[in-house]
């Protein structure tokens, strides 16, 4: 999936791993532990976690589903 825009269009918000623990009000280490399980959506770049802020916003607002109950929050080809 390449993230190209075109005009008019912005590329998604990418959130560092403490970015999103601190909307999450989590410890870092605790949402790379959950990263990592596959309890919170997000990607790896380069080793690193990563969280489009849309779509953390999305499973914060459908009440934190895991993959089996809402897969298409947690689908890395889709933003």
């Amino acid at each position: 999936h390449s993230a190209q825009c075109t005009e008019g269009q912005q590329m998604p918000k990418l959130l560092t791993t403490v970015e999103a623990a601190e909307i999450l009000r989590l410890h870092p280490v605790t949402l790379r532990r959950k990263a990592a399980a596959g309890m919170v959506p997000c990607l790896r770049i380069s080793g690193r976690f990563r969280f489009y802020e849309s779509r953390l916003m999305a499973w914060l607002d459908a009440g934190c589903p895991s993959p089996q109950e809402q897969p298409s929050l947690f689908d890395a080809a889709d933003t």
